[in-house]
Protein backbone atom coordinates (compact mmCIF):
# COMPACT_ATOMS: atom_id res chain seq x y z
CA UNK A 1 0.00 0.00 0.00
CA UNK A 2 1.43 3.32 -1.09
CA UNK A 3 0.92 6.44 1.46
CA UNK A 4 1.15 10.27 0.67
CA UNK A 5 3.24 12.55 2.69
CA UNK A 6 3.34 15.97 2.92
CA UNK A 7 6.89 16.89 2.62
CA UNK A 8 7.26 20.43 4.83
CA UNK A 9 9.05 23.10 2.86
CA UNK A 10 12.43 22.55 4.65
CA UNK A 11 12.51 19.00 4.21
CA UNK A 12 12.72 19.36 0.75
CA UNK A 13 16.18 19.51 -0.08
CA UNK A 14 16.32 16.17 2.09
CA UNK A 15 13.90 14.02 -0.62
CA UNK A 16 15.03 16.12 -3.56
CA UNK A 17 17.35 13.74 -4.79
CA UNK A 18 14.67 10.91 -4.68
CA UNK A 19 12.20 12.90 -6.32
CA UNK A 20 13.73 15.41 -9.22
CA UNK A 21 13.06 12.84 -12.03
CA UNK A 22 10.05 12.05 -11.14
CA UNK A 23 9.51 15.91 -11.52
CA UNK A 24 11.89 16.64 -14.41
CA UNK A 25 9.15 14.72 -16.89
CA UNK A 26 6.47 16.77 -16.09
CA UNK A 27 8.51 20.10 -15.91
CA UNK A 28 9.76 18.92 -19.33
CA UNK A 29 6.43 19.34 -20.99
CA UNK A 30 5.36 22.27 -19.75
CA UNK A 31 6.30 24.52 -21.96
CA UNK A 32 8.66 26.77 -20.17
CA UNK A 33 6.58 27.85 -17.11
CA UNK A 34 9.25 26.75 -14.97
CA UNK A 35 12.39 25.12 -14.28
CA UNK A 36 12.95 22.13 -12.14
CA UNK A 37 15.10 24.95 -9.94
CA UNK A 38 12.48 27.19 -9.83
CA UNK A 39 9.76 24.91 -9.11
CA UNK A 40 12.39 23.94 -6.19
CA UNK A 41 12.38 27.55 -4.96
CA UNK A 42 9.02 27.90 -4.97
CA UNK A 43 8.70 24.46 -2.69
CA UNK A 44 11.63 25.59 -0.34
CA UNK A 45 9.68 29.27 0.37
CA UNK A 46 6.20 27.18 0.72
CA UNK A 47 5.06 28.89 -2.27
CA UNK A 48 3.76 25.35 -3.38
CA UNK A 49 3.16 21.65 -1.57
CA UNK A 50 5.36 18.88 -2.71
CA UNK A 51 3.54 15.95 -1.88
CA UNK A 52 5.16 12.57 -2.15
CA UNK A 53 3.82 8.70 -2.61
CA UNK A 54 5.79 6.07 -0.20
CA UNK A 55 5.46 1.97 -0.46
CA UNK A 56 5.17 -0.46 2.47
CA UNK A 57 9.13 -0.33 2.16
CA UNK A 58 9.10 3.26 2.76
CA UNK A 59 10.82 4.30 -0.68
CA UNK A 60 9.91 7.26 -2.23
CA UNK A 61 7.49 6.62 -5.83
CA UNK A 62 5.85 9.18 -6.87
CA UNK A 63 5.96 12.63 -6.31
CA UNK A 64 3.26 15.73 -7.07
CA UNK A 65 3.91 19.64 -6.40
CA UNK A 66 0.47 21.65 -6.31
CA UNK A 67 -0.64 25.45 -5.34
CA UNK A 68 -3.75 26.23 -4.41
CA UNK A 69 -5.68 29.52 -6.31
CA UNK A 70 -8.70 31.01 -4.79
CA UNK A 71 -11.70 31.82 -7.54
CA UNK A 72 -14.10 33.93 -6.66
CA UNK A 73 -16.49 30.42 -6.20
CA UNK A 74 -13.57 27.89 -5.52
CA UNK A 75 -10.37 27.07 -4.15
CA UNK A 76 -7.94 25.04 -6.42
CA UNK A 77 -5.66 22.37 -5.93
CA UNK A 78 -3.49 23.05 -8.88
CA UNK A 79 -1.02 20.47 -9.67
CA UNK A 80 1.91 21.92 -11.33
CA UNK A 81 4.01 18.94 -11.33
CA UNK A 82 3.31 14.90 -11.24
CA UNK A 83 5.59 12.27 -11.59
CA UNK A 84 6.25 8.38 -10.93
CA UNK A 85 4.13 5.14 -10.98
CA UNK A 86 2.50 5.76 -7.05
CA UNK A 87 1.09 9.02 -7.03
CA UNK A 88 -1.91 9.15 -9.13
CA UNK A 89 -4.25 5.80 -8.72
CA UNK A 90 -7.54 5.26 -6.61
CA UNK A 91 -5.15 4.44 -3.51
CA UNK A 92 -2.79 7.37 -3.39
CA UNK A 93 -4.92 10.00 -5.24
CA UNK A 94 -8.26 9.65 -2.70
CA UNK A 95 -5.62 10.31 -0.22
CA UNK A 96 -4.41 13.65 -1.95
CA UNK A 97 -8.22 14.59 -2.20
CA UNK A 98 -8.90 14.46 1.58
CA UNK A 99 -5.94 16.66 2.41
CA UNK A 100 -6.76 19.42 -0.13
CA UNK A 101 -10.39 19.22 1.07
CA UNK A 102 -8.39 19.66 4.65
CA UNK A 103 -6.74 22.88 2.96
CA UNK A 104 -10.29 24.05 1.61
CA UNK A 105 -9.69 23.00 -1.80
CA UNK A 106 -12.88 22.60 -3.42
CA UNK A 107 -11.63 21.35 -6.83
CA UNK A 108 -8.83 20.03 -7.90
CA UNK A 109 -7.12 20.56 -11.52
CA UNK A 110 -3.94 20.64 -14.08
CA UNK A 111 -2.66 21.37 -17.33
CA UNK A 112 -2.19 18.92 -19.36
CA UNK A 113 -1.45 17.28 -22.97
CA UNK A 114 -4.07 14.95 -24.60
CA UNK A 115 -2.38 11.64 -23.32
CA UNK A 116 -1.88 13.09 -20.01
CA UNK A 117 -5.79 14.55 -19.63
CA UNK A 118 -6.63 10.92 -20.62
CA UNK A 119 -4.71 9.57 -17.92
CA UNK A 120 -5.92 11.30 -15.05
CA UNK A 121 -9.23 10.99 -16.67
CA UNK A 122 -8.52 7.27 -16.36
CA UNK A 123 -6.79 6.65 -13.25
CA UNK A 124 -8.54 10.05 -11.04
CA UNK A 125 -11.87 10.74 -12.13
CA UNK A 126 -10.69 14.12 -13.78
CA UNK A 127 -12.82 15.39 -16.83
CA UNK A 128 -11.85 17.64 -19.18
CA UNK A 129 -13.76 21.33 -19.09
CA UNK A 130 -11.57 23.37 -21.18
CA UNK A 131 -8.48 23.92 -23.72
CA UNK A 132 -5.59 26.09 -23.25
CA UNK A 133 -4.82 27.77 -25.96
CA UNK A 134 -1.00 29.96 -26.03
CA UNK A 135 0.84 32.02 -28.31
CA UNK A 136 4.15 33.97 -27.15
CA UNK A 137 3.57 37.89 -27.20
Amino acid sequence: MNTVQIVAPNNVYNVWADIENYLNASINVSNNDMTLDQLKLLLVRGEQTLLVSVNENNKINGAMTVEFINHPNARTMFITALGGLGIVNDETFSQVETWARMQGATKAAAWAQEAQARLYKIKANFDTVRMVVEKDL
